[in-house]
């Protein structure tokens, strides 16, 4: 018989942000455990559901026991499990042993490696209820990271103290004990609505009963029912949310039983930048700042409160004093910091160290105030605003406003340059310098705030490369991997000429004094950029065999090799050219079986055949074309050109017989392979389109 299977882990409040991970790993752990058993035969079939007070799991058609299973043993082969006498050696009667026969009825297992001593057992199928016990206290301890912990005078670890245990299967409690606890039938509802214990019949009442004692247990439904409400309560005060997926997977972790509510705040708080009040309301109240249908940020804003109230003006009178002072603290902060310029904490930076070998962030500044110069033309800006820029780029992490919300620097940083007086293209890069902050955001679109993102994370890249500290394994404590992807990023979009090693060697001419950085590590970080550029584009449909022939194609900058690989790759997805890529390849492994690497020049007198004239004659025509094509970067249009070789090529290799005895011809033909298969390099080696 099967049955529907709950486990309910009631604990104290739970860390919002770690409720679903917590959730999943204990429902894929129980749905392992049961699948291997063969206790449930698909372990997707099983749901989570997860409050801040309970993680639970529920399996559907859960067999009651396991079935009897016949297991095959094999055992030791048969020249080893008998001596020379015919007599058995101990390794076959301790395999004889741990099946339960006698040797002489074991039977005999042969295939093309030789025989071995075999035997088939009947093994009884175990209960449910013998086997969850160890199956649930195995993944409870898989459960227990770093953060877990000890309560009472247990030695058992868990994220918060398991107060209670709800183990069902279908009307049944499966005895278990965890934690001190023996398992039940009784949950616990919401702490004001319907406090203490609530039975449950049977499995498929759990949600029904948690309902009616107020707890929502389902997480889907709880965070659509709280963005429902959050939109109603917007839409009656006539304002606007913005996106706020984060927000509301955090505040979903935080309520059992939501309801939104609006409140409001003084106006005149408004006249704090609005990052700063966003910054307060999301982070510190949990709650949702409201916006004008222009954009503006309204002195209002919605709290997703835990109970309902018969006087909800008081809850709402309650949340706007709780977070009144929080945005007085803000305003406090921006006053303050408006007191002194931002170039007045330069020397303080001197007080915070970067990294132990490349000196503290003063020291940074100085490299990155001659590295975006230096690197300026290369944008097509001002070497003296990104100068500026970079000397200031610093000084908001100084900042109260930053120092109680970091993921505000930059954005505080911009309003104080504003404030101060700083031309509005040094202000914008203080910003956007910091772009991209993580995976798919959006890059810096002004052309100083672009030179100074580059000429940052250069810095990091080539200092902490020549500290030896590259990134090992898992560990990135400076985040290369995410500046070496947001350098290329932001080169590709600013089409920027320069190559990456002309990059690298300008950075790295400001560590000459500290520390040089030889020829190898510099080749190192262009192997690292490199990396990342190219998983970048294998997530944008670029694939593997693309990438490797441009890359050993003509070189240059990170926009001309992503133009490439995209025209590449549009070029091997065309069936036409299949018989193309197919002789570039032949004619390669051609050039590779010859001795000699050079062949010199074509002789025309030495072309017999009227395919080997036309495909010289065509490569010549095709070189010509070429150049206007190539230095216009028109590479969709340059493998056009060389798609028309086709035919020629086909004809050729159908009629010649390149490898052949007479020296001079065998030279000769090479030769004009190796001028057809420059033109092609000049893009990339198509004969590698063809390779795994």
């Amino acid at each position: 018989m099967s049955d529907s299977l709950l486990i309910e882990l009631g604990c104290e409040e739970i860390p919002a942000r770690a409720l679903v991970r917590q959730a999943e790993i204990l429902s894929a752990g129980i749905g392992k455990q049961l699948a291997d058993a063969g206790l449930l035969e698909d372990s997707s079939a099983v749901r989570w559901r997860a409050t801040p007070r309970r993680l639970a799991v529920i399996a559907e058609s859960v067999a009651e026991r396991q079935p009897d299973r016949k297991l095959a043993r094999k055992g030791p082969a048969e020249n080893a499990a008998f001596d020379a006498e015919g007599n058995p050696t101990r390794a076959a009667e301790g395999f004889a042993r741990s099946v339960g026969l006698e040797v002489d009825r074991l039977d005999r297992l042969e295939n093309e490696q030789g025989r071995w001593l075999y035997a088939e057992i009947e093994q009884s199928g175990q209960a449910l209820a013998e086997l969850l016990p160890d199956m649930l206290d195995k993944v409870v301890r898989e459960m227990a990271g770093a953060r877990s912990m000890r309560w009472s005078d247990r030695s058992d670890r868990f994220l918060r103290p398991v107060r209670w245990l709800v183990v069902l299967h279908g009307a049944e409690v499966v005895p278990l004990s965890l934690f001190g606890l023996n398992a039940g039938r009784i949950t616990r509802g919401h702490r004001v609505h319907a406090p203490g214990e609530h039975p449950i019949g049977a499995v498929e009442d759990y949600e029904q009963v948690l309902e009616q004692a107020y707890v929502l247990a389902d997480h889907e439904r709880r965070r659509d029912r709280i963005a429902r409400q959050v939109r109603a309560c917007a839409e009656s005060a006539g304002l606007e949310t913005q996106a706020e997926s984060a927000l509301l997977d955090e505040v979903t972790g935080l309520v059992e039983w939501p309801v939104a509510v609006a409140g409001s705040f003084d106006e005149a708080f408004l006249e704090v930048p609005a990052e700063a009040l966003i910054s307060s309301m999301r982070e510190h109240q949990k709650s949702f700042p409201l916006f004008t249908p222009e954009g503006a940020l309204a002195a209002h804003f919605i709290t997703v409160a835990n109970l309902e109230s018969e006087r909800p003006e008081l809850m709402i009178h309650g949340f706007e004093r709780v977070i009144r002072p929080r945005l007085a603290d803000a305003r406090f902060f921006y006053e303050q910091d408006r007191q002194l310029p931002l170039a007045a904490r330069l020397d303080r930076l001197d007080e915070m160290l970067f990294q132990e070998r490349l000196g503290s962030l003063a020291d940074k500044t100085r490299r990155l105030e001659k590295l975006a110069a230096e690197l300026a033309p290369a944008f097509g800006t001002e070497a003296e605003a990104c100068a500026r820029a970079a000397l200031l780029c610093k000084c908001d992490l100084l900042t109260e406003m930053v120092g109680e919300f970091p993921e505000l620097q930059g954005t505080m940083g911009r309003y104080y340059a504003l404030a101060d007086g700083e031309p509005d293209a040094v202000a914008t890069a203080i910003e956007s310098h910091y772009l991209p902050r993580h995976a798919g955001d959006r890059l810096p679109e002004d052309p100083v705030g672009r030179t100074l993102a580059v000429a940052d994370r250069l810095d990091s890249l080539v200092g902490v490369f020549a500290a030896g500290k590259k990134p090992k394994g898992g560990k990135d404590p400076f985040a290369l991997r995410r500046a070496a992807l947001a350098v290329a990023r932001i080169l590709e979009q600013s089409r920027c000429a320069l190559s990456l090693d002309e990059f690298i060697a300008q950075a790295a001419e400001a560590f000459k004094d500290r520390m040089p950085v030889d020829e190898r590590t510099r080749r190192e970080i262009r192997m690292f950029i490199d990396e990342r550029l190219r998983s970048h584009l294998l997530e944008r449909g670029i694939e593997s065999n693309t990438l490797h022939a441009v890359t050993a194609g003509a070189g240059g900058s990170v926009a001309d090799f992503v133009d490439r690989a995209q025209a590449v790759q549009a070029f091997a997805d065309d069936p036409e050219v299949e018989s193309l890529i197919a002789a570039n390849k032949r004619a390669a492994n051609l050039l590779e079986q010859a001795e000699e690497r050079e062949f010199g020049k074509i002789d025309a007198d030495k072309l017999h055949f009227d395919a080997e004239k036309s495909l010289f004659e065509e490569v010549i025509e095709v070189e010509d074309a070429l150049e206007t094509l190539l230095r216009a970067r028109d590479y969709p249009a340059v493998l056009g050109r060389l798609a028309a070789l086709r035919p020629a090529l086909d004809r050729f290799f159908d009629d010649v017989m390149v490898m052949v005895d007479d020296e001079a011809l065998k030279r000769n033909r090479l030769a004009l392979l190796q001028r057809l298969r420059s033109l092609f390099l000049r893009i990339a080696d198509v004969a590698r389109l063809g390779r795994a």
